[in-house]
Parts: C-alpha cells; sequence; structure tokens
C-alpha cells in the first residue's frame, strides 16, 4: 500500500514523501502547479545547487522581485529548469532544507523509538 505524507511547505511550496510497497521513500517536490519526484541523494545535491545559484547571484544590483535568476538542477532522469527572483531562491532553498531536516530528524527520532 502507498502513503503519501506532508513534509514541509512555505510560501513557493510543499514537499511530500511517498512511501511505496517495499516502505521506498521519494520525496515529491511541488512548487505551484509542478511537481518534481526526487530521492534524498538528489535532494542534498539540489541544496548544493541552490547555494552555488545563491552565492553566484548575491552580488547583483538588479531588483529583488525581478525574476531574472536562473536555476538549473540536473539529477539523473530529470532536470529542472526555473527562473525565480533572488527572494524565491531563498524560499526554495529554504523548502528543500527544511525538507532535509525534517526527514533527518524524523529519522533520529525514528531510530530511538521517540514519538
Amino acid at each position: 500500500m502507498r502513503s503519501i505524507k506532508t513534509i514541509y511547505e512555505n510560501i513557493i511550496g510543499i514537499t511530500f514523501e511517498l512511501l511505496n510497497e517495499e516502505k521506498k521513500s521519494i520525496i515529491v517536490l511541488e512548487i505551484g502547479s509542478v511537481s518534481f519526484m526526487i530521492n534524498h541523494k538528489e535532494l542534498s545535491n539540489f541544496i548544493k545547487s541552490m547555494e552555488e545559484i545563491i552565492s553566484h547571484y548575491k552580488n547583483c544590483n538588479c531588483s529583488k522581485d525581478l525574476k531574472n535568476k536562473m536555476v538549473v538542477y540536473q539529477a539523473d532522469c530529470t532536470e529542472i529548469r526555473m527562473k525565480l527572483s533572488y527572494d524565491e531562491l531563498f524560499l526554495l532553498k529554504d523548502l528543500l532544507k527544511g525538507t532535509k531536516f525534517k526527514l533527518e530528524m524524523d529519522d533520529i527520532l525514528n531510530n530511538y523509538r521517540i514519538k
């Protein structure tokens, strides 16, 4: 039986954990009306990519709400491309890091059987 649970959400999007019959976890990243399915390794890589992109644009003199920052993330089977504002870059980074934190905290609590 498949199950789905909300992991983390903010203004820009929401993440879910999808568990299949073998209890294998897939992360569903939903931004607006677009959803991406990624695994835990891809989540970590996407976070690193976001940090590099934010670092690249930190000295940009353009308006913070101008959607001219290209986000490109190449995963094993997926390429994610988005144009975001500088503020949206931080919201996406928060969504990704919040998701990773929540998953890691849940693992720790489950390993020590704390509920």
